[in-house]
């Protein structure tokens, strides 16, 4: 599960990048003490949550990105094509200014601003990041799918009155977490209140003193599918946090659009 931190940290640098100031929100706990629901219901829910993505996919992401030194604003339309092909244009002020695509193999960047472009295949992120990448990882966060799930993993529910919780590790590991040096990464995935889809999932690397907490405040049914609207991320590192907002709008699912990207003759590769 190493991989997971790294490569989520590549998507939203290269990828989801957002806009202008923000806050950081909290999904609303219920109020109410939830029913009991069995360990091996959850588990299924979320390993058929994990099966459950379309082919093809669209939308636009309005953002919001802060750190401790930026805030910027821009907007991303998403293209993909399930365990194919993402592609990613990122524009400011309605100009074009990345187009990105990544593949299974391949990573693309067309930088528009000073026309030149990064093209490696995927051990460029292996050697700038000392991990493996995985990109159904990038299709998992956009769809507000189980991140990593591996239905030959073994899974714990974490007793919580107000939450149903299920995690990587058991309570007793969890509560060492912050001594494990090993390099595993320890998930908890979050449903909401009636069991039925993801809210949030908290993704942690002790031995990178990295977390990352997603969360999905509202969801909308597209042609069979639930699919975020309103999402947010927070990034904590040892040398920042990063907060990243995200809007989704005219999403359309297992409607074919084609996956475009050129570099032009006259650019070089970026430094």
């Amino acid at each position: 599960m190493r991989p997971i931190i790294s490569s989520f940290y590549f998507i939203v640098a290269a990828v989801v990048l957002g806009a202008c100031s923000y806050s950081h929100r909290s999904i609303q706990e219920s109020e109410d003490k939830l029913p009991k629901i069995k360990e091996e219901l959850l588990i299924a829910k979320l390993d058929s949550l994990s099966k459950t993505r379309p082919e093809h996919f669209y939308t636009k992401i309005s953002s919001k990105y802060s750190d401790s030194e930026l805030k910027i604003s821009f907007k991303t339309s998403i293209r993909m094509r399930a365990d194919s092909a993402l592609n990613a244009l990122i524009t400011f002020a309605r100009i074009p200014i990345y187009n990105t695509m990544v593949t299974p193999d391949t990573l693309t960047i067309v930088d528009r601003r000073n026309n030149c472009y990064i093209q490696e295949n995927m051990s460029y992120l292996k050697e700038t990041f000392s991990v493996d990448f995985e990109h159904h990882n990038i299709e998992e966060v956009l769809l507000g799918l189980p991140v990593g799930w591996d239905p030959e993993e073994e899974y714990y529910q974490i007793k919580d009155p107000y939450n149903y919780i299920i995690s990587s590790h058991n309570k007793r590991r969890l509560r060492r977490s912050e001594k494990d040096l090993s390099g595993d990464v320890y998930i908890r995935y979050f449903l909401s209140d009636d069991a039925q889809g993801l809210k949030r999932m908290i993704i942690d690397s002790p031995a990178d003193s990295t977390s990352i907490d997603i969360n999905y405040f509202q969801k909308e049914w597209v042609s069979d599918f639930e699919i975020p609207l309103e999402s947010d991320v927070r990034i904590t590192t040892p040398k920042d946090t990063i907060y990243i907002d995200m809007t989704y709008s005219k999403t359309t699912v297992n409607e074919p659009r084609v996956l475009y990207l050129t570099i032009p003759d006259k650019y070089d590769r970026c430094d």
